[in-house]
């Protein structure tokens, strides 16, 4: 069973990540107390430990707020997510098992255009993909690593899907991956998670351009 401050923590991380609470929003410890039934330590708790994550920020004498996002945050993740996921797909193709590679090809994620719901479900779903595809590199600490740039990148990819409906290529990108490590292809396999990110990185710089969705800092 799940402490009281493990599910505080869960439930903001989540609005954070899938964009209810947007970058710059003060949070307030008493209503988060009263919209979570709990009192304030839990939330305090919560809040810390989303700090060290880097989702949430401290202004002294001031409170809490959920972080900015600055376009340097966003290249530097990318670059990050280039070093670790290509090398997580070049691995992966080595180790991954066939329950692992039919799990993937089993999974459709695709969004509706303008739907904030499935945007969310997809997010949720790419997140899943990425995170299998770590994990079948049989690391876990690159696993886990995977997992914390993904949970920053999600707010940064509800950008991308508001510019424009490009589900159909983001399925495609997937596909491909799948078949590179069925292959057993390292080389192609990082190729492939490499252009995927570099599309995603490209898209959401895009649409910062638009002033699409998110409010972004332009330097911090």
């Amino acid at each position: 069973m799940i402490s009281l401050k493990e599910q505080v923590y869960r439930q903001i991380k989540n609005d954070i990540i899938t964009g209810i609470l947007e970058p710059g929003q003060q949070l307030a410890v008493d209503a988060l107390a009263n919209k979570y039934q709990v009192s304030k330590t839990p939330v305090r708790e919560a809040l810390s430990t989303l700090q060290q994550e880097g989702l949430v920020e401290i202004v002294a004498r001031v409170g809490y707020f959920v972080s900015q996002v600055t376009v340097k945050d966003i290249q530097d993740i990318f670059a990050l997510r280039l070093i670790i996921e290509g090398a997580s797909a070049e691995m992966a193709a080595q180790s991954i098992t066939e329950e692992e590679l039919l799990y993937l090809e089993g999974m459709h994620c695709t969004y509706v255009s303008g739907d904030i719901d499935s945007y969310r479900q997809f997010l949720k779903e790419n997140r899943e993909f990425h995170c299998t595809v770590a994990l079948a590199t049989r690391n876990k600490w690159l696993a886990e690593e995977v997992g914390r740039l993904l949970d920053q990148m999600q707010r940064l990819l509800f950008l991308r899907l508001d510019l424009r409906d490009r589900a159909d290529e983001m399925v495609e990108e997937h596909r491909q991956l799948v078949a590179a490590l069925r292959r057993r292809d390292g080389a192609l396999a990082r190729k492939t998670m490499m252009d995927a990110i570099e599309n995603a990185r490209e898209a959401v710089l895009e649409a910062i351009m638009h002033g699409v969705r998110l409010p972004i800092q332009l330097s911090r």
